[in-house]
Protein backbone atom coordinates (compact mmCIF):
# COMPACT_ATOMS: atom_id res chain seq x y z
CA UNK A 1 0.00 0.00 0.00
CA UNK A 2 2.94 2.34 0.60
CA UNK A 3 3.95 2.26 -3.06
CA UNK A 4 0.38 2.78 -4.21
CA UNK A 5 -0.10 5.86 -2.06
CA UNK A 6 3.38 7.37 -2.62
CA UNK A 7 3.51 6.61 -6.31
CA UNK A 8 0.06 8.04 -6.93
CA UNK A 9 1.15 11.35 -5.48
CA UNK A 10 3.50 11.85 -8.43
CA UNK A 11 1.55 9.90 -11.07
CA UNK A 12 -2.17 9.66 -10.27
CA UNK A 13 -3.70 6.19 -10.53
CA UNK A 14 -7.19 5.08 -11.46
CA UNK A 15 -8.03 2.90 -8.47
CA UNK A 16 -11.79 2.63 -9.06
CA UNK A 17 -12.65 2.55 -12.78
CA UNK A 18 -15.78 4.43 -13.78
CA UNK A 19 -15.64 6.88 -10.89
CA UNK A 20 -13.93 10.22 -10.64
CA UNK A 21 -12.65 11.64 -7.38
CA UNK A 22 -11.72 15.28 -7.08
CA UNK A 23 -10.20 17.47 -4.43
CA UNK A 24 -8.37 20.76 -4.06
CA UNK A 25 -4.92 19.13 -4.24
CA UNK A 26 -4.43 19.28 -8.03
CA UNK A 27 -5.80 15.86 -8.98
CA UNK A 28 -4.58 14.50 -12.30
CA UNK A 29 -1.54 16.78 -12.42
CA UNK A 30 1.88 15.16 -12.64
CA UNK A 31 3.98 16.88 -10.01
CA UNK A 32 7.61 17.91 -10.48
CA UNK A 33 9.99 17.15 -7.63
CA UNK A 34 13.65 17.89 -7.01
CA UNK A 35 15.18 16.57 -3.78
CA UNK A 36 16.95 19.06 -1.55
CA UNK A 37 20.59 18.75 -0.48
CA UNK A 38 19.76 17.18 2.92
CA UNK A 39 17.59 14.56 1.18
CA UNK A 40 20.37 13.73 -1.27
CA UNK A 41 22.89 13.43 1.55
CA UNK A 42 20.51 11.22 3.51
CA UNK A 43 20.17 8.88 0.51
CA UNK A 44 23.92 8.76 -0.07
CA UNK A 45 24.48 8.14 3.64
CA UNK A 46 22.16 5.13 3.44
CA UNK A 47 24.21 3.67 0.60
CA UNK A 48 27.44 4.38 2.50
CA UNK A 49 26.18 2.61 5.63
CA UNK A 50 25.08 -0.34 3.52
CA UNK A 51 28.53 -0.48 1.92
CA UNK A 52 30.23 -0.46 5.32
CA UNK A 53 27.98 -3.28 6.54
CA UNK A 54 28.80 -5.36 3.43
CA UNK A 55 32.55 -4.78 3.80
CA UNK A 56 32.49 -5.70 7.50
CA UNK A 57 30.42 -8.81 6.75
CA UNK A 58 32.84 -9.90 4.02
CA UNK A 59 35.82 -9.29 6.28
CA UNK A 60 34.66 -10.95 9.50
CA UNK A 61 32.07 -13.55 8.49
CA UNK A 62 34.35 -15.45 6.11
CA UNK A 63 32.36 -15.25 2.88
CA UNK A 64 35.48 -14.83 0.76
CA UNK A 65 38.50 -17.12 0.59
CA UNK A 66 41.63 -15.95 2.37
CA UNK A 67 43.90 -16.51 -0.63
CA UNK A 68 43.08 -17.03 -4.27
CA UNK A 69 46.34 -18.79 -5.16
CA UNK A 70 45.47 -21.71 -2.86
CA UNK A 71 42.19 -22.25 -4.70
CA UNK A 72 43.79 -22.31 -8.12
CA UNK A 73 46.58 -24.67 -6.98
CA UNK A 74 44.36 -27.26 -5.26
CA UNK A 75 42.54 -28.65 -8.31
CA UNK A 76 45.80 -29.07 -10.26
CA UNK A 77 47.51 -30.91 -7.41
CA UNK A 78 44.45 -33.10 -6.91
CA UNK A 79 44.43 -34.03 -10.60
CA UNK A 80 48.17 -34.73 -10.56
CA UNK A 81 47.78 -37.01 -7.51
CA UNK A 82 44.91 -38.87 -9.11
CA UNK A 83 46.88 -39.46 -12.31
CA UNK A 84 49.72 -41.26 -10.47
Amino acid sequence: MYFTSRGSQAYPLVLVPGYQVSSTFGDGVVAAYTPSLPELLLGLGGFAITGVIVVVALKFLGFLPERMDKLSAEPDSALAAAAH
